[in-house]
């Protein structure tokens, strides 16, 4: 490699380098704008000049009892959480089935219609539908509703996502299984499921994000209050003559933990899982 080539590729690095940089910065300038208002009172904060106290009354706030943040916080903890577990039952399932069954098109063709057709319709339409569906098992206002909700919005990316990770594990470990006499549910459960943990994680991420952030169903299906999950709780701190700033931004600096905790504890879950490798000699 000549001089001027070499010249030319650190060129490239530098400029690759600083972009990413100024990326990660602007993404974190707002995290970080958050955190700062969350520790300070709605006088610091609409103030002509800017003081920054350490100032932890925002949080009491929220954590009064006669609040309803921590009972949102739980229903969208057990919203999230229900989510991921019945989409990975139903998921796992369906993926397996589509990847290694090979059910008759007339079986196959409404699960591809529904999962290309769902995502690219707005949630808006589908709410007189699900609002009465709701009504009339009774669970409209529950977190039990939003659960079934939410399910049914990820299912299809699921279904399909974890097909695609079924698909790369081979055949004949599945073929292999049942010369020895197994099961299909036993190499179900003991075989290829076992394998695609590192697909199931990325699917839980994906899912787990998506339940956490969810605001439009939360906002219509439940009265508000200690009905609602989180984010619809965040949005009601905006009242008519007053909007509690310092509060919102502490509400959303809580919000924000549990995501990145988890995406940061699962990414190395799938890596690791995705480096072990699928068959051990």
């Amino acid at each position: 490699m000549t001089m001027e080539k070499r010249v030319q590729k650190s060129k490239v690095n530098v400029t690759l380098e600083l972009a990413i940089f100024v990326t990660i910065v602007i993404t974190l300038i707002p995290i970080i704008w958050i955190a700062i208002l969350a520790f300070l009172p709605n006088k610091s904060i609409i103030g002509t000049s800017f003081d920054f106290s350490f100032w932890l009354g925002n949080f009491r706030t929220l954590a009064d009892p006669g609040q309803n943040f921590l009972r949102q916080i739980f229903n969208s903890l057990t919203i999230t959480f229900g989510t991921v577990i019945l989409t990975l039952v139903i998921g796992s399932g369906s993926g397996y089935s589509l990847s290694k069954l090979k059910p008759p098109k007339w079986a196959t063709t409404p699960v591809f219609i529904l999962a290309s057709f769902l995502p690219i319709v707005p949630p808006i339409t589908l709410v007189p539908g699900i609002y009465v569906t709701l009504t009339n098992l009774n669970l409209l206002g529950s977190v039990t509703g939003l659960v079934l909700v939410n399910t049914v919005f990820n299912l299809p990316f699921a279904i399909l996502m974890i097909k695609s990770y079924f698909d790369q594990i081979p055949d004949e470990l599945r073929e292999a299984a049942i010369v020895d006499g197994a099961s299909e549910r036993r190499v179900f459960f003991s075989v290829l499921l076992p394998l695609a943990k590192p697909g199931l994680g990325a699917v839980a991420i994906y899912v787990a994000i998506m339940a956490w952030n969810e605001f439009l169903m939360g906002l219509i299906m439940t009265t508000g209050g200690g009905a609602a999950p989180l984010t619809v709780g965040i949005a009601s701190l905006v009242q008519d003559y007053e909007i509690t700033f310092g509060q919102m931004s502490a509400s959303g600096f809580v919000a924000a933990i549990p995501i990145i905790i988890l995406t940061a504890v699962a990414s190395r879950q799938i890596v690791s899982g995705l480096t072990a490798g699928a068959v051990k000699s």
